[in-house]
């Protein structure tokens, strides 16, 4: 056969000595003459995802699921299968700590997000904590594979997708230890298709952190060179005593449009994102610098107070 219904009861035990956070087990099918079985050149026929897996607990896969065994229509006999580990992680893969402090991590995480294509909706310096939209635009040529890349998706017979899209984005930085900053990152996706017997439409799938990972792979590395290039700088950012307590409620916000949209933001000469932006500011006097590749730079200063709630939009002139 081609194609199969496949039946699993199975126990996984976690012999070591540390707690899994998340572990992705690979199934990969053989035929007689024990040459592997390789349908779309997948390896793996099934993937199971486990979580949370304490030392010495189990983990036990029930369930029933239609696999493709051959992209051929000659019948294919399977005469074992094998399971094993492909991603093992002992800590959260959207989480990081980087021996850098936390306002070079916050600089560096700007710039890394803007060349992956998002954009900033609401920044918080103050708390190092920022969300953002997707600006990539949905997938849908090869979004399968981009499913079996980025989240836990099925993509067997019974999920037909055809686009794929990130949601959001978040980004936390906290720096409990000085010089020690943890950088967490959580993102949603979702894939537009149709389940057997259902209909079309867009559903939540749940991250398998690669792009998180990669996300932060490539903040560690920007952060690290901007430590190593501006040591002065980074010790003059050390506090000389305890953060201040600010009322959230009280800090300016400031939204940033622009005409034609995707322009580059700089407030006081710091780079902070693409337009359209909403970010909590400082008081005070403030200098917004708006530029886009074409275009004639466009600039403002303006005073924001406690409270203020302001909107700048910048009309690019070629």
């Amino acid at each position: 056969m081609n194609k199969a219904k496949a039946t699993w009861n199975a126990t996984i035990r976690n012999t070591s000595r540390t707690k899994i956070f998340r572990v992705t087990f690979c199934v990969r099918a053989f035929d007689p003459s024990d040459q592997e079985i390789r349908p779309g050149g997948n390896e793996c026929v099934i993937r199971l995802w486990g979580s949370n897996w304490e030392p010495g607990s189990p983990l036990t896969f029930k369930g029933n699921q239609n696999i493709k065994i051959s992209d051929e229509k000659t019948p294919v006999q399977v005469a074992k299968y094998t399971i094993t580990a492909t991603e093992v992680f002992d800590h959260s893969p959207n989480l990081r700590s980087m021996d850098v402090r936390c306002p070079l991590v916050w600089s560096s995480a700007i710039r890394v997000f803007a060349d992956k294509k998002f954009r900033p909706t609401v920044m918080d310096k103050d708390s190092f904590t920022a969300t953002y939209a997707y600006d990539g635009g949905r997938v849908d040529s090869g979004s399968t594979n981009f499913l079996k890349t980025y989240t836990t998706a099925y993509t067997g017979w019974t999920m037909i997708w055809e686009s794929f899209r990130v949601d959001n984005a978040s980004l936390y930085l906290r720096e409990e230890t000085p010089g020690t900053c943890t950088a967490e990152v959580k993102m949603s996706f979702a894939g537009f298709g149709k389940p057997m017997f259902g209909q079309y439409g867009w559903y939540a799938v749940e991250s398998n952190f690669n792009f998180e990972k990669a996300l932060l792979d490539s903040v560690a590395v920007q952060s690290k060179q901007a430590a190593t290039s501006d040591l002065d700088k980074a010790i003059s950012q050390l506090p000389a005593g305890p953060p201040k307590a600010v009322e959230g409620a009280a800090k300016p916000q400031l939204t940033i449009t622009s005409e034609p949209t995707g322009a580059e933001i700089e407030i006081d000469g710091e780079f902070i994102g693409s337009t359209p932006t909403t970010v909590t500011a400082k008081e005070g006097s403030v200098t917004v610098k708006v530029k886009k590749a074409g275009f004639q730079p466009w600039e403002r200063s303006l005073k924001l107070n406690p409270g203020d709630k302001r909107t700048l939009n910048a009309e690019m002139v070629r």
